[in-house]
C-alpha cells in the first residue's frame, strides 16, 4: 500500500505550492482537489494542466485521483431541479477532462443529501441517472469513477457498501468502483472484513481520517480519534489491497496544515 493526501486541506495554497508540500513530506501520491484555487472547472487551460502534471510527476508523485468539490457546494447529482443536475453533470465532465490531462486514475463521485421534502428514493433515482450519464462520458478514458460511501450527516442514500454496489449494478458499466472512508466506517460500524469481502476488486481507494465514533465526520488526523487503523490495514493486506491510503483532513488544519500532514504520514508509515 502507498500513501497520498487530498490537496483540499491545503486550499490556502496555490496548487503548485500545495504539490511541493505533499512531495516534501514524502507522500507517494496526491489527490487533487477539484475546487478553487486548485483545479476547478476550466480555471486551468490545457497547457497549464500539462505543466502541473509534469510538476507532479517530476517530484515523484502519482496523481491518485481528482476529487470534485461537492460537499456543501453548488453541485448536486440528485437535485430535483434538472438545471442544477445538468450543471453538475457538466461539472463532472470537466472534472473527467481535467483528470485525463493530469493522468489521474480515479475521479470521485460524491453523493450529497436529499433536500427537505425530497424522498430518499427520488434522490437516489436522480443520482443513478446522473451517474449513468457521467460514467458513459468517462468510458473512452483509462480511469475509474469511485462512488464514495459517506455517513448520514453528508448523504442519506449512499451510506454503506451495499448502497454503492446497488448503484453500480443498476448503472451496469465497468468503469465504476467504490471509495471507502475510515471516518465513515468508524461512524457506521460496518465491519471492514465484511465490506472488503463484498467489494473485492471494486475497492478503488481508501480515504483515511479519524473521529470519535459518534454523530459526525470530523476528518481528524488518523490516531486522534477512536478508529482502529492497524486492524484495518491488516484486513486490507489480507484481501490483497495494494492501492492508496489517501489522507482527507478537515479544513480546521488549513491555517497550519504541514504539521497535521506530517503526523499523518508518520503514523501511516508506522502502521504499514
Amino acid at each position: 500500500m502507498k500513501t497520498s493526501t487530498a490537496t483540499s486541506v491545503l486550499f490556502q495554497y496555490p496548487i503548485q505550492d500545495a504539490i511541493q508540500v505533499v512531495a516534501r513530506l514524502g507522500f507517494d501520491g496526491v489527490d487533487v482537489w477539484g475546487g478553487r484555487p486548485h483545479v476547478y472547472r476550466q480555471d486551468l487551460n490545457e497547457e497549464e494542466l500539462v505543466a502541473l502534471r509534469r510538476s507532479i510527476e517530476g517530484r515523484g508523485l502519482s496523481v491518485v485521483s481528482l476529487m470534485p468539490a461537492f460537499y456543501r457546494y453548488p453541485h448536486s447529482l440528485s437535485n430535483p431541479n434538472p438545471r442544477v443536475r445538468e450543471d453538475s453533470i457538466d461539472y463532472m465532465r470537466q472534472c473527467i477532462d481535467n483528470a485525463v490531462a493530469l493522468g489521474a486514475g480515479i475521479v470521485l463521485v460524491v453523493p450529497d443529501h436529499s433536500l427537505y421534502g425530497q424522498k430518499r428514493e427520488e434522490s437516489l433515482a436522480r443520482f443513478i441517472e446522473s451517474v449513468d450519464i457521467v460514467s458513459a462520458y468517462a468510458e473512452p478514458y483509462a480511469l475509474k469513477l469511485g462512488i464514495e460511501v459517506l455517513y448520514y450527516d453528508e448523504t442519506d442514500f449512499v451510506n454503506s457498501a451495499d448502497d454503492a454496489l446497488t448503484i453500480i449494478e443498476q448503472v451496469g458499466r465497468g468503469n465504476l468502483g467504490v471509495v471507502l472512508d475510515t471516518g465513515t466506517l468508524n461512524l457506521s460500524k460496518e465491519s471492514p472484513e465484511e465490506v472488503l469481502d463484498k467489494l473485492g476488486d471494486l475497492l478503488l481507494q481508501v480515504h483515511v481520517n479519524d473521529n470519535v465514533g459518534v454523530r459526525e465526520q470530523q476528518n481528524l488526523i488518523p490516531g486522534e480519534g477512536t478508529f482502529d487503523f492497524p486492524s484495518l490495514i491488516g484486513v486490507l493486506k489480507e484481501h490483497g489491497y495494494t492501492g492508496f491510503l489517501s489522507a482527507e483532513l478537515t479544513k480546521g488544519y488549513a491555517d497550519d496544515p504541514e504539521p497535521a500532514l506530517r503526523t499523518t504520514i508518520e503514523r501511516l508509515r508506522a502502521w504499514l
